[in-house]
């Protein structure tokens, strides 16, 4: 009964004129590219003209205070009335912006641009796949470097590829104003995950227990707390959202902060303002590294583990040191050695920083939005009443 049902419905709302209102999606809800883009049409009163839809992947959330006009519905849904609506927005609506995951479209006419969820450094084919993305009319990229990647590692076609910028980095782009730096100098770590909190016999080996890359003990971490004390630095780790994290939550670290999702909705910022002001950042297959190219500021990669890595995982790269460019941290003693050289107000890596993100990067000037906005407008009659 329930599939004749909803053939009834898509049968319905496949006849109804489409409007130009538009849908965001991102993982997490409200973040990302997306997040970034829905702040820069607010700051155009977009939704005073055109319906917003937020596509939302859990229920029981706490929904931020949204405006008239903008609503936001579930991907999956058992429920009538909120099948009956996910109905009525997938069929009816002509643009779409997914960042995370792929909404395909439903009819002629619409219009469905990619904003990503990161730059590739490790590749999930699985997931990094044309077939699997599905139709597109544009497929957002932070320069025209990645036209030689993309085509050759997911398949797409490079006239596909919009070498705008990413909307994310738009705070980061704006970031050298005196305004963005913090006042108490601290550190942000931002790992990909090594053991998945459902899955922990699945991780990359419990060779480092705390998600830290390079800290295998115990001792290992408390060292990193005394050296943070000693340098008068804080070190916010960011952790993967599926993370384990029982070993680190039971110590207590002193100058070790978790920073994840309730940190930043306890402090009303985004994860992209925090990496404005931080001093340095530490990652390794991240799409973040190309983020905070953007500042030039010093980077930290602990990659110690790619060789194993890359075995589970492809690479962008046949070489992935020639591209990815910073301080290589193999050891907690070399980890250790960055804190102090950060907190002398040293960059050793600065002149490989900036080759890599006139590489990576066609501009850096904060307007990634405008210039995707402009695009929709010249190229799909963006921002137009129905």
């Amino acid at each position: 009964m329930g599939n004749i049902i909803k053939k009834i419905l898509v049968t319905f709302f496949r006849v109804l004129p489409l409007r130009n209102d538009i849908i965001l999606e991102s993982h997490p809800d409200f973040s990302d590219n997306a997040w970034a883009f829905y702040q820069f049409l607010l700051s155009k009163n977009f939704e005073k003209r055109h319906r917003i839809y937020w596509a939302l992947h859990y229920k029981n959330q706490k929904i931020p205070n949204l405006p008239e006009n903008v609503e936001p519905f579930y991907l999956n849904t058992d429920n009538f009335r909120d099948l009956w609506k996910r109905l009525r927005i997938l069929y009816g609506t002509r643009y779409i912006f997914d960042s995370n995951s792929y909404i395909k479209k439903r009819r002629t006419g619409q219009v469905r641009i990619h904003l990503g969820h990161g730059m590739l450094i490790k590749v999930t084919p699985d997931y990094h796949n044309a077939k699997e993305i599905g139709e597109l009319d544009g497929y957002l990229v932070t320069g025209r470097f990645w036209k030689k990647i993309l085509p050759e590692k997911i398949g797409l076609r490079e006239e596909q590829l919009l070498p705008l910028g990413y909307p994310r980095d738009d705070v980061l782009g704006m970031a050298e104003n005196p305004c963005a730096q913090q006042e108490e100098p601290f550190i942000f770590w931002l790992p990909t995950y090594r053991q998945h909190k459902k899955h922990v016999e699945d991780g990359l080996a419990p060779r480092f227990p705390y998600g830290m890359p390079a800290v295998e003990t115990r001792e290992d971490l408390l060292a990193i707390d005394r050296a943070l004390k000693e340098t008068g630095r804080t070190m916010y780790f960011r952790p993967h959202p599926v993370q384990e994290l029982t070993l680190i939550k039971q110590e207590a670290l002193e100058h070790i902060k978790i920073a994840d999702d309730d940190f930043l909705r306890e402090k009303g910022s985004s994860l992209y303002d925090w990496m404005a002001k931080a001093e340095a950042v530490i990652t390794d297959y991240s799409s973040v590294y190309y983020d905070f190219l953007l500042l030039t500021r010093p980077i930290g990669l602990t990659m110690v583990d790619r060789e194993e890595y890359f075995q589970k995982y492809d690479c962008a790269f046949e070489h992935v040191t020639e591209y990815i460019k910073g301080c290589y941290i193999n050891s907690t003693e070399d980890l250790i050695k960055f804190i102090r050289t950060v907190a002398a107000g040293e960059n050793l890596w600065l002149s490989d920083l900036v080759q890599q993100r006139e590489l990576f990067h066609d501009k850096w000037d904060g307007k990634a939005s405008e210039r995707l906005y402009g695009y929709m407008k010249e190229k799909w009659k963006f921002d137009r009443r129905n």
